[in-house]
């Protein structure tokens, strides 16, 4: 069984390229795989538009068997519908969250909703999400059944060394993306703050501008990937305070590194701390401001809570994440189809 992956991201700083990357790495031996992914640049504003050109006629000629697209909201996954309609493939598609657009961005969002996505609605014969929250929507869109299989984590990789309370950083990890309200992070008086994953937008800048404004201790940092769980490690805190979210790696990776998660209620976060949290996982949330949110934490040693909290990830693991996908990948081919 051949897989062509076809994608905006690969390689790179972000949550679809991880899931991609693990899910890949982890997949059974008969399934194999081949990725095409994005060599030029975005347009301005959307980190996820990149049109593929070269990697169009690539993807034509490439051996496959499946063509898999990733997220909702960028060219690749139309172009790769393009090409599971030219080469006659099923097509497999996968979303990490749903975009949630304000002003002038907004007019995209429709152009790509009614011009470029119905084309893969109609040939994607699976879908999957990383979070219910999309579900529903993606169910009325599609008028298809979607499957949820959240993000996975590798416990291996990352292995905590020190406590949590030896650390001073409060940290985002991700992109400086306005939608995941980074600015959120300067609401914290109290710790030095850390910043780590990609530019977008000159949001760097801007925050850089502002925390010195407001006296914040802010540094920021791009690594590679072998070095984000000592990073992780440095941190006391770890804060996603997103607008929108599907199901954010960073909170199985906070986690795995036994360090505290706050987050904004958006996608499977409230769901995934309460399931390992049970009814103190509100503490966890973010509340009006983070200096508050921090401090109702720093009240008690949250140690054996970290510790109880990274034996709950198994059920989280890339194998188990990557075995349910070759299940639909199986499902998926031409001849079951057919018998279906």
């Amino acid at each position: 069984m051949k897989i062509l992956h076809f994608l905006h991201t690969y390689g790179e700083t972000n949550g679809v390229s991880y899931y991609v990357q693990n899910m890949v790495s982890n997949m059974p031996r008969q399934v194999e795989h081949k990725v095409i992914s994005a060599k030029g640049r975005s347009l301005p504003f959307f980190s996820s538009l990149k049109i593929p050109t070269v990697e169009f006629f690539e993807a034509l000629g490439s051996d496959f068997d499946i063509i898999h697209v990733h997220a909702y909201g960028n060219f690749f996954s139309f172009f790769g519908a393009i090409v599971s309609c030219i080469r006659n493939k099923p097509l497999v598609w996968s979303i990490y969250g749903y975009p949630r657009l304000t002003g002038p961005r907004k007019l995209i969002y429709y152009a790509y909703r009614y011009l470029m996505a119905p084309l893969i609605f109609w040939r994607a014969c699976a879908i999957t999400s990383v979070s219910h929250d999309a579900i529903d929507i993606l169910k009325k869109e599609t008028g298809k059944a979607v499957e949820f299989i959240p993000s996975g984590i590798d416990l291996d990789f990352f292995k905590n060394k020190d406590s949590y309370r030896r650390q001073e950083n409060v940290c985002f990890v991700g992109r400086l993306d306005p939608d995941k309200q980074v600015f959120r992070l300067l609401e914290c008086k109290s710790f030095p703050l850390l910043f780590l994953g990609p530019d977008e937008d000159n949001t760097k800048k801007k925050l850089e501008a502002e925390a010195k404004k407001l006296g914040r201790n802010a540094s920021f940092l791009e690594a590679q990937r072998s070095q984000v769980p000592s990073i992780y490690e440095s941190c006391r805190y770890v804060v996603l305070p997103s607008k929108y979210e599907g199901f954010p790696l960073t909170m199985l990776e906070s986690l795995a590194m036994e360090r505290p998660f706050i987050a904004t209620d958006a996608g499977e976060v409230k769901s995934v701390l309460s399931s390992i949290f049970g009814s103190s996982a509100g503490r966890f949330m973010l509340g009006a401001d983070l200096e508050q949110t921090i401090q109702g934490l720093e009240k008690s040693d949250l140690t054996s809570q970290m510790t109880d909290a990274r034996t709950r990830l198994a059920d989280y693991s890339w194998k188990k994440i990557s075995e349910r996908i070759a299940k639909i990948y199986s499902k998926a081919m031409p001849d079951n189809i057919s018998k279906s």
